[in-house]
């Protein structure tokens, strides 16, 4: 596996648990004004959670919170 370095905008808003973001991330993007294509949630391991598989992933292995960030273009 390679490391690479992203960056990232401002931290938008953070999933404390699986279940926190099955029950509420409808609502956070909403919030926040952005959709899932506006940012990037990254894992306690530096990983990036685009889909469902992803976030069960970071359910079994406790790697929780999943923190989302404005993702930077240009």
């Amino acid at each position: 596996m390679t490391d690479i370095m992203i960056a990232v905008g401002e931290e938008l808003f953070m999933f404390l648990t699986f279940d926190n973001w099955c029950n509420s991330a409808q609502h956070k993007f909403a919030d926040a004004g952005v959709t899932s294509k506006d940012v990037l949630a990254i894992d306690n391991k530096g990983r990036i959670c685009q889909k469902g598989l992803e976030f069960m992933r970071a359910r079994d292995e406790e790697e929780f919170p999943v923190r989302v960030y404005r993702a930077l273009c240009g």
